[in-house]
């Protein structure tokens, strides 16, 4: 009997789980494309570079919908059998609990742990061409789409103006174009009645076809040339027609960029991270001793390697008096003191001003080396929250069964009604509290191995309390208190008839 219970229970929760796992990632995905919308529009995708787009995006949202999937399905599935006196009718056979929620915590560990394998091996190989794909489509030249009276740049540095553009045959009237591309101003233009324009169907080139126009194009002069001349010769020339070809590097899709991202810590797996760390901390490590050499060496004691040169009477000498300090000449020791008072006015503004460049130099040197530094440091940070993330994720599905099976059973409804907004409650303060204390740790408040795991310690003791009360049958919502939670929300008729 325990068996056909607990094959009855995991079928009661894999269907809700597979619709809220599907309406969840769907739900972010349409935030993701809401944040890149301004990128995808007027570029001239094909529908597969779409498509595989979202199938990539779909992808790295999984980690954080399979959560709150799990949240939702399990306080639905609970609360349905809650709601058809199911889950009483098994404790009075003499079914606990802990029991009824043993299957589903198997089933909930072994998709923590496939989290964590999708998390630390998929992820990152989704990651990369997400983000490459992502970069190619951002570095895509839109379509040239011309437009009256505004000025178009098709490329770098080729900037055409029409004042008129018919959109059936891509005919142009009153065209001026500037070419820029020899880099010496507005020494290129072109002016044509009219025309028409064309890309091919690789998207590689643009085809302007020219007619009644004229060129204008200032000559170059060599050097020679250039020192006796002041005129500015140029050339002007008239045509029937003229095509020009213009190459379009940039409108194409490139996809050859995944070099560019390969090393970025969110393509990296866990093991592959924990080396970058380890690389990372050896180079911040040498840095840090460079610099203290070099404020040691060149700021502090510059004079220190004439210390060795002298003899142990000289140094005893030098230590008597806190004024008498070695310069750079070996085996020699001044008075600073009698030294500065022996020179003249003008030799004491230079030595001023000297000690004052000096200071402000090695001021800015220390403020440099800070904030190359501080970006060390947070660089290092960023690849140990990701290290982190991925067991953080794991553990919060397994985590939120636990306090979805004692709360569903608590509030005793199914369907997408109440566990919807209670599941999308306790999912938000989740999130909430994980990217605050994410970001105290990115801003070096708080070590990863505190910062990242403080969302998860607060719902270990929430799930433990819960499940204990509702063992013990300590916790119970009537069902008046849905009705008077239905009366706050419906409008009373105060018109009375007289």
């Amino acid at each position: 009997m325990l068996k056909q219970v607990h094959k009855y229970i995991i079928k009661s929760f894999i269907g809700p789980w597979a619709v809220t796992f599907l309406i969840c990632v769907f739900l972010l995905l349409m935030q993701f494309l809401w944040k890149y919308i301004d990128d995808l529009v007027g570029k001239g995708l094909e529908w597969n570079i779409i498509a595989e787009l979202l199938f990539y995006a779909s992808l790295t949202l999984v980690p954080l919908a399979l959560p709150l999937s799990i949240l939702l399905a399990t306080i639905m599935t609970f609360g349905g059998l809650g709601e058809k006196n199911e889950l009483f009718g098994m404790k009075s056979g003499g079914i606990s609990l802990y029991k009824i929620m043993y299957p589903l915590l198997v089933f909930n560990i072994i998709i923590s742990f496939g989290a964590f394998y999708f998390s630390n091996n998929l992820l990152p190989y989704t990651n990369l061409k997400m983000r490459s794909l992502l970069f190619s489509i951002q570095q895509q030249r839109p379509e040239v789409n011309i437009r009256n009276g505004i000025f178009t740049e098709p490329v770098d540095n080729f900037n055409i103006k029409v004042d008129r553009k018919y959109r059936n045959n891509n005919t142009l009237e009153g065209v001026l174009i500037y070419d820029h591309r020899n880099m010496s101003g507005n020494s290129n233009v072109t002016t044509a009645n009219a025309g028409n324009i064309k890309i091919t169907e690789d998207k590689s080139v643009l085809i302007m076809e020219l007619f009644d126009g004229y060129r204008y194009e200032e000559l170059k002069l060599d050097k020679d040339a250039k020192k006796g001349n002041k005129t500015r010769p140029h050339q002007k020339s008239k045509f029937k027609k003229q095509i020009v070809y213009i190459e379009l590097d940039g409108l194409g899709l490139d996809r050859s960029n995944e070099d560019l991202f390969k090393n970025g810590f969110e393509m990296l797996n866990n093991s592959q991270l924990r080396q970058a760390i380890d690389s990372l901390r050896k180079n911040l490590h040498k840095r840090e001793h460079d610099i203290y050499y070099n404020i040691k060496s060149y700021s502090l004691f510059k004079g220190q390697a004439s210390w060795i040169n002298l003899t142990d009477e000289q140094k005893q000498i030098a230590q008597i008096g806190a004024d008498e300090i070695l310069i750079s000449e070996p085996q020699l020791l001044f008075n600073i003191d009698s030294l500065f008072s022996n020179l003249n006015q003008n030799q004491k503004n230079k030595v001023i001003n000297f000690a004052l460049n000096y200071s402000r130099a090695a001021k800015q040197y220390v403020d440099v080396s800070y904030i190359e530094v501080d970006g060390y440091e947070r660089w290092i940070v960023r690849h140990q929250v990701e290290w982190h993330r991925k067991y953080v994720l794991s553990l919060a599905c397994l985590l939120f069964y636990l306090i979805g099976a004692p709360l569903g059973s608590i509030i005793r409804k199914g369907g997408f009604g109440l566990p919807v907004i209670i599941s999308v409650f306790i999912f938000l303060i989740y999130y909430i509290i994980s990217i605050t204390f994410e970001k105290t740790v990115r801003e070096l408040v708080l070590p990863p191995e505190i910062g990242m795991w403080i969302s998860s310690a607060i719902l270990v003791p929430i799930g433990v309390f819960l499940i204990i009360r509702t063992a013990n049958d300590s916790m119970r919502i009537s069902p008046h208190f849905y009705q008077k939670f239905k009366n706050l929300f419906r409008k009373k008729n105060n018109d009375k008839v007289e």
